[in-house]
C-alpha cells in the first residue's frame, strides 16, 4: 500500500511538472505562428475582439480574402514577436483584447478591411473597431482607416499610372503629326521657283 501511495504521488508530481512545460510549448508555438505571419506581411491591424464568440470569429475568418489571416494572440506575445522589426510600432495599439489581422498582399488590404467592416455591420458590433495598423512602415490610428480602406490595388495603380503616361505621349504624337501635316501642306501650296521654272532664252 505505501508503495502504491508513493507511486501515485510520483505520478501526480510528474504530471504537475509537465503542465508548465506544456504551457511553455504552446506559447512558443503561438509566438512562432505570429512570427511566420509577419514574414512577407504587408499590413498588420488590431481589431478589438472583446465579447466576440467563437462563431463570430469563425464567420469573420471565412469572409477574409485568401492572403489575409486573423489570429487571436496576447498583446505581450505580439510585442515580443515584433520587437526590433519594422512592425514594432504596432505595439502602441496592443491594449485590451485584440485579434490581429495579417494581410500578405497589397492588392487585398482594402478588401480585407471591407470584410471586417461588413462583419461589424452584420453583427451590429460598433464597439469592436480597429485599434490601429501598420502598413508600409507607417502607423495608422483608428481615425486613419479611411485611407487604408480606399487603398487601390497595385494593378489598378499601375493601370492608372500607365494611362497617365499615355495621355501626354499621345498628345505629343498628335502635335508632331499636326506640325508635319502643316509643313507638307505649305510645301505643296508654295509656287515653283521662278528661276528654276523659266526656260532658257533661244537665239
Amino acid at each position: 500500500m505505501p508503495s502504491l501511495i508513493y507511486s501515485l504521488r510520483s505520478s501526480g508530481a510528474a504530471a504537475s511538472s509537465a503542465v508548465p512545460s506544456l504551457r511553455a510549448a504552446m506559447r512558443r508555438m503561438r509566438r512562432e505562428s505570429v512570427e511566420r505571419e509577419l514574414e512577407g506581411c504587408q499590413m498588420v491591424a488590431g481589431l478589438w475582439c472583446h465579447s466576440l464568440t467563437v462563431r463570430q470569429i469563425q464567420c469573420l475568418r471565412g469572409a477574409l480574402p485568401k492572403s489575409a489571416k486573423l489570429i487571436i494572440a496576447k498583446n505581450t506575445m505580439l510585442g515580443k514577436s515584433t520587437e526590433g522589426t519594422s512592425w514594432e510600432s504596432i505595439r502602441s495599439c496592443a491594449r485590451g483584447m485584440n485579434a490581429w489581422l495579417f494581410v500578405r498582399s497589397d492588392d487585398e488590404v482594402a478588401s480585407a478591411l471591407k470584410a471586417c467592416r461588413d462583419f461589424q455591420r452584420q453583427w451590429k458590433l460598433d464597439l469592436n473597431d480597429f485599434t490601429g495598423a501598420v502598413f508600409q512602415g507607417r502607423l495608422y490610428g483608428p481615425q486613419d482607416f479611411g485611407v487604408l480602406e480606399t487603398t487601390p490595388a497595385k494593378a489598378d495603380s499601375n493601370a492608372y499610372l500607365l494611362g497617365s503616361l499615355h495621355l501626354p505621349a499621345a498628345s505629343l504624337i498628335g502635335l508632331l503629326q499636326a506640325s508635319l501635316e502643316g509643313v507638307c501642306s505649305a510645301d505643296a501650296a508654295a509656287p515653283p521657283d521662278a528661276t528654276a521654272a523659266a526656260a532658257p532664252a533661244s537665239n
